[in-house]
């Protein structure tokens, strides 16, 4: 059975549903979305009129190509412009962490956050979770989104939430211990971080009652998901991905952890080349562009989210969604860089290294432009000590980045677990 979730305000419906009804359904919200905001949003009353765009131009899905793309530069200056609800009607401002560039503030009004709840309660009611859980949420709340979604999500839901954000770890495993944690939310490194003190105090995950473990901030590679699952007793481990402007996005696919389903009644979505933004087929890797159906104080319209991934279309999948689908492979627009040029990201070659034994996932590409040939070094985290010297290993990881990204890297650096910070830059450049 193929299931496609309607919103209407608090209430979530299951019902069979195609593709080519889902479509329908997304132009009707899409007319509507378009219309109420270019009435009462100036940003984009006038970014509409200047583009020569009217809502009664759009007849399909497809026309929302004729509409201008925005960019998070322009909401960063016009956050007052962009609201299409009164000031008054505002029940909460969140700002997002700012990995690149400032802070971006983002409004939302109760029926916004009713509906960010609702998208956060399919997602763990998709991934298995009741009632019966106990979610423990090690992120920070304040202004950030992430905690927030997980938690109304998860009270929506009915499990008991435990709100400890970023706190002393043996203290979660404390928690862990006494109240039954069931589901874990954290950033991919923490979950190994409470791994790893967990074993030098002598306990063992894996008697506790831990079930799914989602990983927020970087996407865990195929060695990491086993290894949590192995240590820590967990049956499913996945990645959690959206943002503060477009949180309740997706939901990690618990038939392939290499993809993204996203809620066809929340968000469309489109892929453009990152430089020319020029509209992409199904199948190609670009910028993800996002357009909310149905957000009501902050918007957004064909946003140029920064991220780069593939979009695949709509996919009736074993998983038994209906829905819009992306690669989990996702690189920022600012870690993409060119090679003597070919164009490298980060993700192909942090997939191409999970497949070898021992390696973390974590890499690091440093590209000197001052050398005639643009010299280029791969440094690579090992969960055990390597031998800087194992001509063996790096001969065969060299081959494989040759022969699968068309790139000869110059030198291989190995390193240690936990070399690699958490929001490490992925790619340095040396001019």
């Amino acid at each position: 059975m193929n299931i496609f979730l309607v919103i209407y305000v608090t209430q979530i419906f299951l019902c069979e549903n195609s593709v080519e009804n889902i479509k329908k359904q997304q132009l009707i919200l899409l007319k509507s979305q378009l219309q109420r905001v270019y009435d009462k949003s100036t940003f984009y009353h006038e970014k509409f009129a200047n583009a020569g765009f009217s809502p009664s131009d759009l007849k399909n899905l497809e026309d929302l190509s004729k509409v201008p793309l925005t960019s998070r530069e322009e909401l960063e200056k016009n956050f007052e412009r962009v609201l299409a609800t009164p000031r008054s009607e505002i029940a909460t401002i969140r700002m997002s962490s700012g990995t690149t560039g400032s802070p971006l503030k983002v409004a939302h009004t109760t029926r916004d956050i009713e509906m960010i709840a609702d998208a956060s309660a399919r997602r763990l009611k998709y991934l298995g979770a009741t009632s019966r859980d106990v979610v423990q949420i090690t992120s920070a709340y304040g202004l950030w989104q992430g905690a927030w979604s997980m938690h109304w999500g998860a009270e929506k839901v009915g499990a008991c939430v435990l709100p400890v954000g970023p706190a002393d770890t043996e203290r979660q495993i404390l928690l862990i211990k006494q109240f039954g944690t069931t589901i874990l939310y954290a950033a991919t490194n923490y979950h190994f971080r409470i791994l790893e003190v967990a074993k030098s105090i002598g306990e063992d995950l894996s008697k506790y009652n831990l079930k799914l473990a989602i990983c927020v901030a970087e996407k865990p590679t195929l060695n990491q998901i086993n290894l949590l699952k192995k240590e820590c007793g967990y049956e499913k481990v996945v990645s959690d991905y959206g943002a503060t402007e477009y949180p309740g996005f997706s939901v990690n696919c618990s038939n392939n952890s290499g993809l993204h389903h996203i809620w066809p009644d929340y968000y469309l979505v489109e892929t453009v080349d990152p430089e020319t933004h020029e509209l992409l087929e199904e199948g190609e890797k670009g910028e993800l562009v996002i357009t909310s159906l149905q957000r009501e104080a902050f918007p957004l319209i064909r946003y140029l989210s920064r991220d780069l991934t593939t979009y695949f279309g709509y996919k009736e999948c074993q998983c038994g969604l209906c829905a819009a689908t992306i690669s989990a492979d996702i690189d920022r627009e600012d870690y993409m860089t060119k090679i003597r040029g070919v164009t490298v990201f980060p993700s192909h070659v942090e997939f191409l290294l999970s497949k070898f034994s021992g390696m973390t996932g974590k890499a690091q590409i440093i590209v000197d432009k001052r050398t005639p040939a643009h010299e280029a070094l791969l440094r690579v985290e090992s969960s055990y000590p390597i031998r800087q010297d194992s001509k063996a290993l790096k001969e065969e990881i060299l081959t494989e980045m040759k022969t699968r990204i068309g790139i000869k890297f110059n030198e291989i650096e190995f390193l240690s677990q936990g070399q690699l910070e958490s929001k490490f830059k992925k790619v340095i450049v040396i001019f």
